[in-house]
Formats: structure tokens, C-alpha cells, sequence
């Protein structure tokens, strides 16, 4: 009787632990999977990263120095440095001349705080025109700082894409410092 006990206990155990190793196995081939759906995406200054991001793999990055345009399922975001700028507030009265090359004349008409990394940020929705035809647009922009510098990240059109300002803001949120 006592090793039919035995037996029955040890063989319960066996199971429970093939059990529990293989939803460990499973979680840590899902989050593998994750992680190879991303990619890095870098910006440079003066030949150094200074700004991380992390990308879907579909994406497209396309750096020069002090910005990188980010592509992915018809959304575009565009990143800059802001030259000389030590903080949000400094790089916020610099908005509209840092985003002139896509979005001209853009005038606030929406702020919002934010945080990224811990640290203060400053959304801002606004119009203007399409730097490329002129047209009258919208442009949502986040002034935010990593490290040691701020950046400038855009997305704008004739309208203002919801999904592209959802994935501004995740693209944002993921900025890591070089």
C-alpha cells in the first residue's frame, strides 16, 4: 500500500512539474517572439547615437544627422535634436522653426503634459501648411528630453492620422538615451 502511495505521489509530481516547465518553455518563446517582432532604430549627432528607439520590424528608419524619419503601415514620424536646447521649456519655443522642412507655421492650439522616461514632456497639437504642397494641415508634436538632449518628434497631414499619433506617442515612450 505504501508504495502505491508512493508511486501515485511520485508520478503527481513528475506531471506537475513537466507541467509547469513547459508553460515556462512556452512564456519564454512568446516573449522571444516579441522581441524579434523590434528592432533599433538610432538617431546620430555629430557621429554618435543619441536617441534609441525601439521599432517594429516592418519599419523603415531613414537617419541623417540629428533626425530620423520612421515609416511603418502608412504612418510616418519624424524625430530632430534640438540644437543647443537643455530643456523642454527652451526647445518648446523652438518648435515651429524645428519642424519647418515638413510643417510650416504651425501655431498651437492644444497642449498637454506628458512624462517620458521620468522626465516632464510637452505634447502639442496645431495648424499650419504642408511644407512639401502648401496645403493647410494639422501637425501633433512631442518635445521631450533623454539624457542629455531633447528631441522634437512630429506626425502631421492634411488631417491628423490617429493611428500615427497613437504611435508616435508608443514610439516616445520606448526613446532611450544613448
Amino acid at each position: 500500500m505504501r508504495i502505491v502511495i508512493g508511486n501515485c505521489l511520485l508520478s503527481s509530481l513528475v506531471l506537475v512539474t513537466l507541467g509547469c516547465g513547459a508553460a515556462t518553455h512556452n512564456e519564454s518563446a512568446k516573449q522571444a517572439e516579441k522581441a524579434s517582432d523590434t528592432k533599433t532604430c538610432a538617431m546620430q549627432a555629430g557621429g554618435h547615437d543619441v536617441l534609441r528607439l525601439t521599432v517594429p520590424n516592418d519599419a523603415s528608419c531613414k537617419a541623417s544627422d540629428g533626425s530620423v524619419v520612421v515609416n511603418s503601415n502608412n504612418r510616418t514620424v519624424e524625430f530632430w535634436i534640438v540644437k543647443d536646447a537643455k530643456s523642454v521649456d527652451e526647445a518648446l519655443a523652438k518648435v515651429s522653426e524645428q519642424i519647418t522642412d515638413e510643417f510650416k507655421n504651425f501655431k498651437e492650439t492644444k497642449s498637454t503634459d506628458l512624462s517620458v522616461s521620468g522626465a516632464p514632456a510637452k505634447r502639442q497639437e496645431g495648424s499650419g501648411e504642408e511644407a512639401d504642397d502648401g496645403d493647410e494641415g494639422k501637425a501633433d508634436v512631442i518635445v521631450f528630453k533623454v539624457g542629455d538632449h531633447v528631441f522634437v518628434a512630429c506626425t502631421h497631414g492634411e488631417a491628423l492620422n490617429a493611428a500615427a499619433q497613437e504611435w508616435m506617442l508608443a514610439l516616445v515612450q520606448s526613446a532611450k538615451g544613448a
